[in-house]
């Protein structure tokens, strides 16, 4: 404790001590007794003197031994008392030094996060309105008001928790630079990686619009001489000095328009802290650094350099252990997307012209040599075979971006894991499920058998495939299929009975498929789970068209 809070404690006990009530006298009691005792001497003396009895002497000790006793508790009751009034005013001395280290934790917290925002208003050279209209800047401004008002009190007494706090409101303020920064020459793992990832992404694509922006009154000039002296212009060396400062590079769009794109990871102003992530992350940055890779039905940038984009999502889709973020499906979806249309062709890249171009299948063949990646390329040697024998391909026909999303499913091994998704409706095969299914199966022998099943959903389709298989039903299993589906190619084929398969998973979203899950036990036999495809036979009703084991 310090002078001022002593000095502080000392004067509110003062002020506690004038406010107590006067407490009783233990010698005024004591001087009271002996003048009652005078008196009632002098009222002796006056009467007749007669010896004294026993039971005098005894009340006169008795009155004494009673005088002494009142004193002890009257005494003992103010000794008692004053420990409650003490406790009561600590009480409030110890809440007053809580509101105050409070106010000072908030005003201390307030100084650095505006130090830092001042900073960081400098480093991006702009004005403070300029700043303060960031969104990543009024997301910061949010948190500190989160935790300095809204949500203090909750916790205030929590060192920890104060921490924490201050850290996550420090944190929110970043730039694209002080995301990487913070790296500080340490080898991080994935998960830290993904860490970084996310602060850097939070502002850099603001930045770039905000500087792109700034460009406007300075095209015509950068249009007519690109590779002017920006030392000529200070108000264009200051803002093209800024962004370069967060990795951004000025480029020239297909109408010969300029604008910023940062590339923290192969571009000029490259970040020497960039090495340090994991490598697994950088598909990610790549796909922030090139956006959408396809325009309309056609690519944006070239084959190859399309394809190289590629083969860097690809490692990230493998190593990422977080399937369900956001982040990580529009990469997918990119992933599959643009594999379609490479390897299908499009209009700068036609694959036919009367007949297969050659520059195509020079590119399939690359594809099939793993130059841009391992996971199409089975898909193009199967392509490639194709195309030798009738210069056709049915593989390339029929090829869907759902067919690459299983790829990546089977390249994972996270069929265990994606039936587990919240993108899947999971059902328990139990005896209650059994009979259901029994039950359905009855409905079926009843009805119409191609109106029955036209009206199936893709989980009933497969559990009414299952159970055909367990009871022989040839002629159901037929009817469940496509005609050019290929079903006994598969393990799946080998399972004879439901007991074996512990839960069905039907996925929810743009492709329809069912995940069988084998109970534990069994797996050693049939393996541990199998994707059932399905596609819309010529009526548009669903059928199994594959099994992926």
């Amino acid at each position: 404790m310090d002078d001022k809070q002593f000095e502080k404690r000392m004067e509110l006990l003062k002020k506690s001590y004038d406010r107590l009530e006067p407490q009783l006298d233990p010698e005024a009691v004591f001087t009271q007794i002996e003048k009652e005792n005078e008196v009632q001497q002098e009222q002796e003396n006056s009467l007749v003197q007669k010896p004294p009895s026993k039971w005098q002497k005894s009340a006169v000790w008795m009155v004494s031994i009673a005088s002494v006793l009142l004193v002890s508790v009257l005494v003992s009751s103010y000794v008692i008392q004053q420990p409650v009034n003490l406790s009561s005013e600590e009480k409030a001395l110890k809440e007053d030094e809580k509101k105050t280290e409070e106010k000072d934790w908030v005003e201390r917290l307030t100084k650095k996060y505006n130090s830092k925002k001042e900073q960081i208003r400098r480093e991006l050279s702009v004005s403070i309105d300029e700043l303060n209209a960031f969104q990543f800047i009024k997301n910061a401004d949010s948190m500190l008001e989160f935790y300095t008002k809204n949500n203090l009190r909750l916790q205030e007494s929590d060192e920890q928790y104060l921490k924490y706090a201050e850290e996550n409101v420090l944190n929110e303020l970043t730039t694209p630079r002080r995301a990487l920064e913070a790296i500080k020459g340490r080898d991080l793992i994935y998960d830290e990686s993904f860490t970084v990832y996310l602060s850097y992404e939070q502002s850099v694509i603001e930045l770039e619009e905000f500087y792109s922006g700034l460009l406007e009154p300075f095209q015509p000039l950068l249009k007519k001489s690109p590779d002017i002296n920006i030392n000529k212009y200070p108000e264009l060396k200051v803002i093209i000095d800024a962004a370069n400062a967060q990795f951004m590079e000025l480029r020239r769009d297909e109408n010969g328009s300029f604008y910023f794109k940062a590339d923290p990871i192969n571009g000029e102003y490259r970040s020497t802290d960039i090495n340090n992530l994991h490598p697994d992350i950088f598909g990610y940055f790549e796909y922030l650094e090139k956006g959408y890779l396809l325009l309309a039905d056609d690519l944006r940038y070239t084959r190859e350099e399309t394809a190289r984009s590629l083969k860097i999502i690809e490692r990230t889709l493998l190593a990422d252990k977080n399937p369900d973020s956001t982040a990580y499906k529009v990469l997918r979806e990119t992933f599959e997307n643009t594999w379609l249309v490479l390897l299908k062709g499009s209009p700068k890249y036609p694959a036919y012209n009367g007949k297969l171009h050659v520059d195509h299948l020079n590119f399939l063949r690359d594809v099939a040599d793993g130059k841009y990646g391992e996971l199409m390329k089975k898909t193009a040697e199967t392509v490639i075979k194709e195309l030798e024998k009738s210069n056709n391909s049915t593989t390339l026909t029929k090829l869907s971006s759902y067919d690459i999303w299983t790829i990546i499913l089977q390249k994972r091994e996270e069929t265990t894991g994606l039936i587990n998704d919240s993108d899947f409706i999971i059902v328990d095969i139990n005896d209650q499920e059994m009979m259901q299914i029994e039950a359905v199966y009855e409905q079926y022998k009843k009805s119409d058998s191609e109106t029955f099943i036209n009206q199936l959903r893709p989980l009933n389709i497969v559990s009414l495939y299952l159970y055909a298989k367990s009871i022989d039903d040839k002629s159901l299993e037929k009817a469940l299929a496509l005609p050019d589906a290929r079903l006994d190619s598969s393990l799946l084929d080998n399972v004879k009975s439901l007991d074996v398969v512990s839960q069905l998973g039907e996925y929810e979203g743009s492709y329809p498929m069912v995940a069988i899950r084998i109970e534990s036990e069994q797996q050693n036999k049939y393996g541990r789970q199998f994707l059932v495809k399905l596609s819309k036979n010529k009526d548009g009703y669903y059928r199994i068209s594959g099994i992926i084991d």
